[in-house]
């Protein structure tokens, strides 16, 4: 009844308040509820599982089979040289018939289960998953001679894709469809086959299917663990313009743009442009073994050609330790007396040196080496000779040969099982977490540390010292290659190489010896007796970028590993801003360093230094701007707890570049920490459309829910949960590091290997 009243005297309160005159105000609407907000769950596999690879349609009178999918040669008829070009690449060899494969999806098979072997199958053998031979009970399911083991993933494959999504694990659904064959001589029926084939609708959005895997609860392993992911740091690149890592300049690329060029083609070959040419179906990329193993030299140089240039290696910055005696010259910093770059630092008999390799990707449009990392091969090999030849200390030289090497650094990652021990098989249901990766995304770079002792008894006769560094590629770790040959020995091995000999009318034999590519070299010299370092360089016909490039790259390196160099970055980064071109031509590069400058004051607290860098950076780049300078500002920012300021800096980064996953992850922090619930919760949604599975994007979604629909916050956590990193990470780098020297210091970013 008070309610009531209360109503009644506000009416009548309004009504007196106009005395009468004056049109009437108007009515006030009622509010509206905001629409219940969108959230995205991750997508569960379905008949396919743990696959997530489905079939399109229903009540097709001639549904697709393993067969069908396995024919090939009725493309060839109007492709032969596409399906030649195909039959050398490594889809051609991605099932049964890869001896590397076999070896762990047979391991899969035994210890998980057949059913659960489709994880694998989804990628890799989709001829055999939809006639249902993966998870067939039967121990002699695959048949050996069988043309669908042997098939891998072919034309109907790729060209029978209707959609794709991103998850990964095989997000592709498959028309159910067989795709027809045309009649040449009649052109409607020619245009209905292009049409049927053509992939243009999806680009490169295809490759996304298969080329990010991860494990998780869904193949009965308990934890999730991400494994080979191009998508997330192709998109987050500088090769879509979503790169915030760095002021960078690239010519922006796809997945079907670098991995499959424009070549020759001869007049029978119907998809020949205008211009002669067709895409390549080489696919290559790094897998110089699967054509070594065939003896296909044209493939293996194809691919070789890919790898040689792919990074740098330069010897950039000697750092001597003058503590003992003292040293002229050079940057003067709390671990020593920085050389930048290294060329003609001093040796000083009985000091210390420490070498900064650096190697960067230059044109690897994801991490490098790609594809599954924890079996990747890319090491670096580091030589110092006196003047006389004689060798005074190095690192790599015996990882060609040696099984057993755990001093060299390689570009991979360690991946252990619950004892925490670092498995070099690639054995997937033994996976428990990853300790380290030391792979390196597009346009990244690194420094890898390098220490020894001057003699004390080195003579002056002895200088200068040459140090020699190498980076070398080797498709897989050499107890990975014991693994296959072993099993291909086997009675079941023969088997399969023989119905190999049949089916594909190719041998691979992978107890051969792996081909090793060089991808870059470069020398330096140390001490007296250089009279003009960047001359010896040319003589040795040694590319030489210019002083200041050379150290804005060691010091982007060094910027990764602030909390291990401390000052160090910074000071690198100083002496390349004072090197940098002045005038309209150094505009650039002075952004350039300024904004990794930037980047070291943010992650050293220095919040107000790093804004006023970023605000130079600013003034010296015409628009648009990149959104790195919005990223390093919300970084700063959000480091200091400074969210208001954090949240507009990431909303520039993330509209500037919308397919990076950091810049989503960083808005959907920064809009969460103000109680902008619904903000970070379109964040987080837009983030997990490119990265459905991203742990930071589902942890930020499950807490906005919890304000905004409790109902569904539940289910948000439950997703959150299943695919968070596994809480055992920090025991299992713990117990590694105790029980392997290697473990123990390649966990560490900022780590130092020592020259024997």
């Amino acid at each position: 009844m008070r309610r009531s009243i209360s109503l009644v005297v506000t009416f009548a309160l309004a009504a007196c308040s106009g005395s009468g005159s004056g049109p009437a105000p108007e009515p006030v609407a009622p509010e509206v509820a905001p629409p219940p907000p969108e959230i995205r769950l991750p997508r569960a596999p379905g008949a396919f599982a743990p696959s997530m690879m489905a079939l399109a349609g229903d009540g097709v009178a001639e549904p697709v089979d393993g067969d069908h999918l396995s024919d090939t040669e009725t493309c060839a008829s109007c492709h032969p040289d596409v399906a030649d070009q195909w039959g050398a690449s490594a889809h051609s060899f991605a099932s049964f018939n890869n001896p590397i494969y076999r070896v762990n999806v047979e391991l899969a098979r035994r210890e998980l289960g057949h059913a659960q072997s489709q994880h694998c199958g989804g990628c890799h053998d989709m001829a055999l998953q939809v006639d249902g031979l993966m998870a067939a009970a039967s121990p002699t399911a695959i048949p050996p001679d069988d043309l669908r083991a042997h098939s891998g993933v072919t034309c109907r494959i790729c060209h029978g894709v209707d959609e794709v999504s991103s998850d990964g694990n095989g997000s592709y659904v498959l028309a159910r469809a067989r795709l027809s064959s045309p009649d040449v001589d009649d052109p409607a029926s020619v245009e209905q086959h292009k049409a049927d084939v053509t992939v243009t609708k999806l680009g490169s959005e295809l490759c996304v299917a298969c080329h990010r895997g991860f494990l998780s609860p869904d193949l009965d392993v308990p934890v999730h663990l991400s494994g080979i992911d191009e998508p997330t740091f192709w998109r987050s690149s500088a090769y879509t313009g979503s790169g915030v890592g760095r002021v960078d300049k690239v010519e922006q690329q796809d997945c079907i743009a670098c991995h499959m060029d424009r070549v020759a083609a001869g007049d029978e070959e119907v998809a020949r442009g205008d211009d002669g040419t067709v895409a390549s179906h080489r696919f290559a990329g790094g897998h110089t073994w699967m054509a070594a193993m065939r003896g296909d030299e044209v493939q293996l140089e194809a691919v070789a050609a890919k790898l040689r240039g792919a990074a740098s290696i330069d010897v950039a910055g000697a750092l001597i330790d003058d503590r003992g005696q003292p040293v002229e010259g050079g940057v003067e910093t709390a671990a020593g007396r920085w050389f930048l770059p290294a060329d003609g630092a001093p040796v000083v008999p009985g000091t210390r040196v420490e070498l900064d390799v650096v190697i960067r990707n230059l044109s690897v449009g994801h991490r490098f080496p790609g594809g599954v990392n924890d079996i990747q091969d890319t090491w670096i090999e580091v030589e110092v000779r006196d003047a006389r030849g004689k060798r005074v200390a190095a690192s790599g030289l015996t990882h060609a040969t040696d099984a057993d090497d755990e001093d060299t650094h390689v570009l991979r990652s360690y991946v252990v099982d619950d004892a925490g021990e670092i498995h070099e098989e690639h054995a997937l249901p033994r996976f428990r977490g990853v300790i380290a990766n030391h792979t390196i995304a597009a346009r990244d770079a690194v420094a890898v540390r390098y220490g020894f002792e001057v003699p004390a008894g080195l003579k002056a006769s002895a200088l200068p010292l040459r140090v020699d560094a190498r980076l070398r590629h080797r498709t897989r770790t050499l107890r990975m290659q014991a693994e296959a040959c072993a099993a291909i020995t086997t009675a079941s091995g023969q088997a399969f190489r023989a119905g190999t000999r049949a089916a594909r009318d190719a041998d691979l034999d992978p107890c051969a010896p792996q081909p090793i590519t060089e991808i870059a070299a470069t020398s330096v010299w140390l001490g007296a007796g250089v009279d003009d370092a960047a001359a010896r360089a040319a003589a040795a016909g040694l590319p030489r970028a210019p002083a200041w490039a050379r150290l804005y790259e060691h010091g982007m390196a060094l910027g990764a590993v602030v909390g291990e160099r401390l000052d160090e970055p910074r000071a690198v980064l100083e002496a390349a801003l004072a090197l940098a071109p002045a005038g309209a031509d150094g505009d650039r590069p002075r952004a350039m360093i300024l904004a990794q400058l930037a980047s070291v004051a943010g992650k050293q607290g220095r919040t107000d230094d790093a804004l006023a860098l970023i605000d130079r950076a600013r003034a010296l780049l015409p628009d648009p701007e990149p959104p790195v300078l919005d990223f390093v500002a919300a970084d700063a920012l959000a480091r200091v707890w400074r969210w208001e300021e954090a949240a507009v800096a990431a909303e520039a980064a993330a509209r500037k570049a919308p397919l990076n996953t950091a810049a989503w992850v960083m808005l959907a922090r920064a809009r969460g920490s103000l109680h902008d619930d619904r903000g970070a919760l379109e964040a987080a949604v837009a983030g997990l459309a490119i990265s459905p599975r991203d742990p930071d994007l589902l942890r930020s979604q499950a807490t906005a829910l919890r304000a905004l629909d409790p109902a569904r916050a539940d289910e948000a956590l439950a997703a959150y949960d299943r695919f968070r990193a596994p809480d055992a990470v920090a025991q299992l780098r713990m117990a590694c590091a105790r029980q392997s020297e290697r473990c123990a210091r390649e966990r560490e970013q900022g780590h130092t290997h020592e020259l024997r």
